[in-house]
């Protein structure tokens, strides 16, 4: 980040932040900011602790997904399994637990591939991505109340062309899908956790 602050220093200088929502998954601010022309303005910032998102594979190469509602966009969409980083917790940890809970599937050496904001222009919110196999659980999935979740099995490649006609739209799950291929086309290998 250092080579876009010696560019052209256009930053914003802070003059104040009130809250004006705060719940256990976020908080939505009102930053007052003085831009580099000398306005003043308020400035929305929807705060979270970030999520953690598996590209989850299993055996038979197929990738595990779910199929929920959200809210947001008045519809149900195609992910990848995801959730809250809780404060202070490894972002390994809760990738495992999501997907534990979401699929009633265990990672297998999770391998981390890259971790993103979200929604610079809007957010705080940081996603880790991580690839690996998976086990099934006899126990099966364990989501939480407000989840209600169907698991998906496709083709790996069937869902990257679901990514690439635009038919799943989550930002986490079209970039976990084509992460692994970007990568090994530009030549960079991963790192295990």
């Amino acid at each position: 980040m250092s080579i876009l602050r010696h560019m052209d220093d256009g930053s914003w200088q802070a003059l104040g932040r009130r809250y004006a929502y705060r719940s256990a998954w976020c908080a939505f601010r009102v930053d007052e900011v003085r831009l580099p022309s000398g306005v003043e303005i308020e400035y929305g910032v929807l705060e979270t602790v970030g999520l953690a998102a598996v590209v989850a594979v299993t055996d038979a190469g197929d990738v595990v997904l779910v199929r929920q509602w959200r809210q947001p966009v008045g519809d149900f969409t195609l992910e990848l399994p995801s959730g809250g980083v809780e404060v202070e917790e490894d972002p390994v940890a809760a990738a495992e637990r999501e997907l534990l809970e979401e699929t009633g599937y265990r990672a297998e050496a999770l391998e981390h591939l890259t971790s993103v904001h979200t929604s610079t222009g809007r957010s705080t919110e940081v996603c880790h991505l991580f690839r690996c196999r998976v086990i099934r659980d006899p126990d099966g999935a364990r989501p939480e109340p407000t989840e209600f979740i169907r698991v998906v099995e496709m083709p790996l490649g069937e869902a990257v062309a679901l990514a690439l006609r635009g038919s799943i739209t989550d930002s986490a799950t079209v970039l976990g899908l084509l992460w692994p291929e970007a990568k090994a086309e530009a030549g960079l290998s991963g790192r295990r956790r």
